[in-house]
This record gives structure tokens, C-alpha cells and sequence, in this order.
């Protein structure tokens, strides 16, 4: 998988917010017209996230690994772990987004409780890869590179 492929969800997310503007747009009050943008924008980066966030964590839940800085990574059972959760995080999330968006003002406590519950889920990923971080294994060999 080449870097393109890796981190394409960090500019396909705003892709996908400039086609659903409309569908943004008509959900809330409406703003100035700066606001309407700089709004978009925020969903836009924060549609990103999630998206690279799902990458990683189906990254960690099927194939078994999560990135670790420095050239490590996080092999087995516990990249299965952090994965699953942060899968089913970014699930949660998702549904909050498009239940605040399918019902706008009506929908918000609702959809708050759903980011309430993903928040959590993420959170307590975050806490098993920090427990897993120490045990990461070198991905590459002294003065080897990735050559992708």
C-alpha cells in the first residue's frame, strides 16, 4: 500500500463534505456565508479523522497491526483489540454525525449520547494501545528501510 492509499481518507473526507454541502447546509441555521464554509471546513477535517481513524483501526482488526511511531508496530491480539474498538468507535461517531444531520436541532441530545458512548469507546482504545506501546516490535532491521 503505497502513501496515497494509506492517507487517501484525509482528503477524500472533505471530498465527501463539499458533495454533501447541500445536505450540511440545510440541517442547520443558516450563518453568513463565511460561517457556512468555515463550518464545512471543520466537518470536513474532523470527516478526515475519522476516516484515516477507521483506516488504522481496520488496519489493526484484520491484519493485525497497528503503527507505532518511531518504525514500530503493535502485532496480534492486542492490534486486534485497539482495532475493534477503534472501529467500532469511529461507528459510534458516525452515527451520532448522521443522526445530528438526518434530524438537526431535534436530534442533538440524542446524537450527543451516541459521541458520548464513541467517545468512550475511543478513549478506552487509546488506553490499551498506550498499555500495548512498550511491547511494539522494530518493523525493520538496523539501517533497513521500507522501500513502498
Amino acid at each position: 500500500m503505497g502513501v496515497w492509499t494509506y492517507y487517501s481518507p484525509l482528503w477524500m473526507g472533505p471530498a465527501v463534505v463539499l458533495l454533501l454541502n447541500k445536505l450540511f447546509r440545510a440541517a442547520f441555521p443558516p450563518m453568513e456565508l463565511a460561517g457556512e464554509w468555515a463550518f464545512l471546513g471543520a466537518v470536513g477535517v474532523v470527516v478526515a479523522l475519522l476516516g484515516q481513524l477507521l483506516m488504522v483501526g481496520a488496519q489493526g482488526a484484520f491484519a493485525q497491526v497497528v503503527p507505532v511511531p518511531l518504525g514500530k508496530s503493535v502485532r496480534g491480539r492486542g492490534a486486534v483489540v485497539v482495532g475493534g474498538l477503534v472501529v467500532l468507535a469511529v461507528a459510534l461517531l458516525g452515527f451520532a454525525g448522521l443522526r445530528l444531520l438526518l434530524r438537526g436541532e431535534a436530534g442533538f441530545d440524542d446524537a450527543l449520547r451516541w459521541a458520548a458512548v464513541g467517545g468512550a469507546v475511543l478513549v478506552a482504545a487509546l488506553v490499551v494501545y498506550g498499555w500495548l506501546w512498550p511491547m511494539a516490535v522494530a518493523d525493520f532491521r538496523r539501517g533497513e528501510r521500507w522501500r513502498g
